[in-house]
């Protein structure tokens, strides 16, 4: 009887540890993936999907993606501190992630007007440069945010220049890493890349930014910057157990061992 009595109070234990466990965060493991949409009078890139093959040679997780954000605004209009709310994972579900850029850019796609346009690298959001009737409203430098991510947790992040109807590149730093960033002329035989920022670590809010710095003059379009997008996967998460959780896992504990203890006694 005391042995059958002690067992049952054993599962009962375990029954509830269990449930208190289940209840904890669990670990995310979201793959967002950022395309830019800004057709024009003339066309428009088709919207991209699946998985991109310079992000997933630098990572396999990033072989995941199904569902792009394809972002929009409005082709040759300079938008200033743009920002999308509610980006969707690779499985097309909401993230709570939002994405958001502070200064002015001018949203392009080269479709059809370069040579084998690539959906994800003829669209961007370019800045830097006075070539047009709005450049001289176009930012130097830009920073952007992602925030709604899972706090204190690591991520890797592949950054996109494009292939347009000139070489171009950009420096953009993140968490202390600068890299230029690559971008090529449309009929060239480059091999479309990715800049793999590795091991970035979002902070106790949820938040991981950058900046994006054009290099040099903006006078002209020859030093324009150019960025068409990127991916973010989450590595690993870090996120401490709510106090009030461990306390009752402990007093579930304690109890049980007393309570054992006693029946084993009588």
């Amino acid at each position: 009887m005391r042995h059958s009595a002690s067992k049952r109070l054993f599962s009962s234990l375990s029954l509830i540890g269990v449930i208190v466990l289940a209840t904890a965060h669990p670990l995310r493991a979201d793959l967002v993936s950022v395309a830019f949409n800004f057709p024009n009078q003339f066309g428009a890139s088709p919207l991209v999907s699946g998985p991109e093959p310079a992000a997933t040679a630098a990572n396999p997780l990033f072989g995941a993606a199904n569902v792009w954000n394809n972002l929009t605004a409005t082709f040759g209009v300079v938008n200033t501190n743009p920002a999308w709310t509610s980006l969707t994972n690779s499985t097309g579900a909401a993230t709570g992630v939002d994405f958001s850029i502070t200064g002015s850019v001018l949203p392009v796609d080269v479709y059809p007007f370069v040579s084998n346009p690539d959906p994800l690298r003829s669209e961007f959001i370019a800045w830097n440069s006075n070539a047009s009737a709005s450049g001289p409203q176009e930012s130097t430098l830009i920073s952007w945010t992602l925030s709604g991510l899972a706090a204190n947790s690591t991520f890797d992040m592949c950054v996109y220049g494009s292939r347009a109807d000139q070489n171009r590149s950009f420096n953009m730093t993140i968490e202390g890493t600068t890299i230029d960033i690559p971008t090529f002329v449309s009929s060239d035989s480059h091999p479309a890349d990715c800049a793999l920022f590795a091991n970035l670590t979002s902070n106790a809010s949820g938040v991981i930014s950058g900046v994006g710095t054009g290099i040099g003059s903006n006078i002209g379009s020859a030093n324009e910057a150019n960025w068409s997008g990127f991916q973010i996967v989450q590595l690993s998460a870090n996120v401490p157990e709510p106090p009030s959780r461990l306390m009752l896992l402990m007093i579930v504990v304690f109890v049980g061992g007393l309570t054992l203890k006693k029946s084993l006694l009588v």
